[in-house]
Protein backbone atom coordinates (compact mmCIF):
# COMPACT_ATOMS: atom_id res chain seq x y z
CA UNK A 1 0.00 0.00 0.00
CA UNK A 2 1.49 3.15 -0.81
CA UNK A 3 1.24 6.63 1.15
CA UNK A 4 2.01 10.34 1.04
CA UNK A 5 4.15 11.42 3.72
CA UNK A 6 3.34 13.29 6.29
CA UNK A 7 1.70 13.05 9.88
CA UNK A 8 -1.76 12.26 8.22
CA UNK A 9 -0.81 9.83 5.88
CA UNK A 10 0.97 7.73 9.02
CA UNK A 11 -2.22 8.81 10.76
CA UNK A 12 -4.35 6.63 8.26
CA UNK A 13 -2.32 3.21 9.34
CA UNK A 14 -4.60 3.38 12.44
CA UNK A 15 -7.98 3.40 10.38
CA UNK A 16 -6.75 0.84 7.69
CA UNK A 17 -7.41 -2.68 8.73
CA UNK A 18 -6.63 -5.86 7.06
CA UNK A 19 -9.13 -8.90 6.78
CA UNK A 20 -9.19 -12.20 5.17
CA UNK A 21 -10.62 -13.07 2.24
CA UNK A 22 -11.24 -16.86 1.34
CA UNK A 23 -11.00 -17.74 -2.12
CA UNK A 24 -12.05 -20.94 -4.10
CA UNK A 25 -13.06 -22.12 -7.66
CA UNK A 26 -16.29 -20.53 -6.72
CA UNK A 27 -15.30 -17.15 -6.17
CA UNK A 28 -14.58 -15.33 -2.67
CA UNK A 29 -15.84 -15.36 0.56
CA UNK A 30 -15.07 -12.40 2.98
CA UNK A 31 -16.44 -11.58 6.64
CA UNK A 32 -16.03 -8.31 8.30
CA UNK A 33 -16.35 -8.70 11.93
CA UNK A 34 -18.27 -5.67 13.70
CA UNK A 35 -15.55 -5.75 16.34
CA UNK A 36 -13.23 -4.30 13.91
CA UNK A 37 -14.91 -0.85 14.42
CA UNK A 38 -16.55 0.40 16.97
CA UNK A 39 -19.51 2.03 15.37
CA UNK A 40 -23.29 2.04 14.43
CA UNK A 41 -23.48 2.36 10.96
CA UNK A 42 -26.62 4.36 9.33
CA UNK A 43 -26.70 3.35 5.76
CA UNK A 44 -24.38 0.91 3.30
CA UNK A 45 -23.61 2.45 -0.25
CA UNK A 46 -22.29 0.74 -3.59
CA UNK A 47 -20.50 2.83 -6.01
CA UNK A 48 -20.41 0.70 -9.39
CA UNK A 49 -17.86 2.50 -11.57
CA UNK A 50 -17.29 1.12 -15.34
CA UNK A 51 -14.41 2.87 -16.50
CA UNK A 52 -10.70 3.01 -15.01
CA UNK A 53 -9.69 6.46 -14.12
CA UNK A 54 -13.43 7.84 -12.83
CA UNK A 55 -12.62 10.04 -10.00
CA UNK A 56 -15.70 10.40 -7.36
CA UNK A 57 -15.21 12.85 -4.55
CA UNK A 58 -14.24 15.11 -2.96
CA UNK A 59 -17.42 15.13 -0.60
CA UNK A 60 -18.04 15.51 3.26
CA UNK A 61 -21.78 16.39 5.18
CA UNK A 62 -21.57 18.79 8.16
CA UNK A 63 -24.49 18.50 10.19
CA UNK A 64 -24.07 15.64 11.12
CA UNK A 65 -21.17 14.59 10.18
CA UNK A 66 -20.14 11.26 8.89
CA UNK A 67 -17.38 9.03 9.07
CA UNK A 68 -17.45 5.91 6.18
CA UNK A 69 -15.42 2.62 6.39
CA UNK A 70 -14.27 2.13 2.25
CA UNK A 71 -14.07 -1.38 1.58
CA UNK A 72 -13.43 -2.21 -2.43
CA UNK A 73 -15.25 -4.99 -3.42
CA UNK A 74 -13.93 -5.64 -6.89
CA UNK A 75 -10.92 -3.67 -8.71
CA UNK A 76 -8.31 -1.33 -7.16
CA UNK A 77 -8.32 2.38 -6.08
CA UNK A 78 -6.58 5.55 -5.13
CA UNK A 79 -8.28 6.84 -1.48
CA UNK A 80 -7.65 10.58 -0.78
CA UNK A 81 -8.53 12.29 2.35
CA UNK A 82 -8.59 16.52 2.68
CA UNK A 83 -8.45 17.27 6.22
CA UNK A 84 -10.68 20.05 6.64
CA UNK A 85 -9.19 21.70 9.82
CA UNK A 86 -5.89 21.70 8.31
CA UNK A 87 -6.43 21.45 4.78
CA UNK A 88 -3.65 18.46 4.41
CA UNK A 89 -3.93 16.46 2.02
CA UNK A 90 -3.25 12.13 2.00
CA UNK A 91 -3.93 9.52 -0.03
CA UNK A 92 -3.31 5.26 -0.34
CA UNK A 93 -3.93 2.72 -2.47
CA UNK A 94 -6.25 0.26 -1.73
CA UNK A 95 -7.68 -3.22 -3.10
CA UNK A 96 -10.15 -5.90 -2.07
CA UNK A 97 -7.86 -7.02 1.28
CA UNK A 98 -8.47 -3.94 3.12
CA UNK A 99 -10.93 -1.56 4.70
CA UNK A 100 -10.03 1.89 5.18
CA UNK A 101 -12.22 4.04 8.21
CA UNK A 102 -12.66 7.75 6.93
CA UNK A 103 -13.07 9.99 10.23
CA UNK A 104 -15.81 12.69 9.90
CA UNK A 105 -13.14 15.73 9.80
CA UNK A 106 -12.19 14.75 5.92
CA UNK A 107 -13.64 14.96 2.60
CA UNK A 108 -13.16 12.09 1.17
CA UNK A 109 -12.73 10.74 -2.57
CA UNK A 110 -11.44 7.87 -4.98
CA UNK A 111 -9.90 7.53 -8.02
CA UNK A 112 -10.51 3.93 -9.87
CA UNK A 113 -7.15 2.23 -10.83
CA UNK A 114 -9.42 -1.10 -12.75
CA UNK A 115 -12.10 -1.05 -15.19
CA UNK A 116 -15.61 -2.28 -13.59
CA UNK A 117 -14.42 -1.31 -9.86
CA UNK A 118 -16.90 -1.88 -7.08
CA UNK A 119 -16.55 0.47 -3.87
CA UNK A 120 -18.95 -0.41 -0.90
CA UNK A 121 -18.85 2.01 1.70
CA UNK A 122 -20.84 2.08 5.43
CA UNK A 123 -21.62 5.46 6.84
CA UNK A 124 -22.41 6.87 10.27
CA UNK A 125 -24.49 9.73 10.37
CA UNK A 126 -27.60 9.78 8.73
CA UNK A 127 -27.34 11.83 4.91
CA UNK A 128 -28.95 15.42 5.34
CA UNK A 129 -28.87 16.84 1.90
CA UNK A 130 -28.71 19.86 3.05
CA UNK A 131 -25.53 19.73 4.49
CA UNK A 132 -23.68 17.53 1.75
CA UNK A 133 -20.62 19.20 0.32
CA UNK A 134 -18.55 19.09 -2.73
CA UNK A 135 -15.00 20.65 -2.68
CA UNK A 136 -13.44 20.45 -6.57
CA UNK A 137 -10.91 18.09 -6.78
CA UNK A 138 -8.95 19.82 -9.04
CA UNK A 139 -8.94 23.27 -6.61
CA UNK A 140 -6.95 21.03 -4.13
CA UNK A 141 -3.02 20.76 -5.53
CA UNK A 142 -2.19 17.82 -3.48
CA UNK A 143 -5.29 16.42 -5.01
CA UNK A 144 -4.57 17.26 -7.99
CA UNK A 145 -0.86 16.24 -8.20
CA UNK A 146 -1.90 12.75 -7.13
CA UNK A 147 -4.67 12.31 -9.63
CA UNK A 148 -1.99 13.36 -12.20
CA UNK A 149 0.35 11.09 -10.42
CA UNK A 150 -1.98 8.44 -11.39
CA UNK A 151 -3.71 9.17 -14.21
CA UNK A 152 -0.77 9.60 -16.94
CA UNK A 153 -1.75 10.74 -20.38
CA UNK A 154 -4.92 9.28 -19.52
CA UNK A 155 -8.63 10.92 -19.92
CA UNK A 156 -10.07 11.02 -16.08
CA UNK A 157 -13.36 10.24 -16.10
CA UNK A 158 -16.25 12.73 -13.85
CA UNK A 159 -19.41 12.51 -14.87
CA UNK A 160 -21.02 14.17 -11.94
CA UNK A 161 -21.31 17.98 -11.30
CA UNK A 162 -20.94 17.51 -7.80
CA UNK A 163 -17.58 15.24 -8.67
CA UNK A 164 -16.40 18.28 -10.93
Amino acid sequence: MKQTPGYYANMMNQFIHEHNTFEDERGSFTPIHSDAFDQRWDQFNISTNIEKFTFRGMHYQTKPPQTKCIKVIKGKIVDFWYNLKTHEVSYCTLTNKQILEVPSAFAHGFLTLEPNTIVSYLVRGKYNPKSEHSIPWHSIPNIKKGVGKYLGNNDLVVTSDKDS
